[in-house]
């Protein structure tokens, strides 16, 4: 394994960790203004992570279908940050913001999916770690169960 896969492989595997760390956790007390935050937080590092995307030239990706495919899904992520942000600013609260993040919760469990078969390069996926720490601040607001278990492969 080169140097390269190894740290994709070391990046995913801390996302993951950190995404499925707070799985556990009980459901915050709601803070409006600190939601918020974290909200613009998401809004901002989904939109580096798209900019990084699209300055990759396909021609330098193994998979180039699930290189189309996680571009995509970023895109789409980066909206529903942008649509969560700016609820959220507008002052709704918990159950009007919800859906939305869950939106964005499936976005990211596909984006990491394709990214993942596509093998982007280490620039685009110093841009993936912002993203996940603001999921990771944001989800106890959200979330009091943990995720359903991802099938193991044998």
């Amino acid at each position: 394994m080169g140097f390269g896969r190894m740290r994709r492989s070391t990046a995913v595997a801390v996302i993951t960790l950190l995404v499925a760390s707070v799985a556990g956790a009980e459901l915050a007390k709601w803070n409006q203004e600190r939601v918020t935050k974290y909200a613009e937080e998401l809004k901002l590092s989904t939109r580096a992570l798209v900019q990084a995307l699209s300055t990759i030239q396909a021609t330098g990706v193994i998979h180039k279908d699930m290189f189309y495919q996680a571009r995509e899904t970023v895109g789409l992520m980066d909206h529903a940050a942008d649509g969560l942000a700016a609820a959220l600013k507008s002052g709704e609260g918990l159950d009007a913001t919800l859906p939305r993040f869950k939106r964005i919760q499936a976005l990211r469990r596909d984006a990491e999916d394709q990214a993942k078969k596509a093998e982007l390069p280490e620039a685009v996926l110093d841009k993936v770690f912002p993203v996940g720490a603001a999921l990771f601040k944001l989800r106890p607001y959200y979330q009091d169960e943990p995720m359903p278990e991802e099938p193991k492969t044998p």
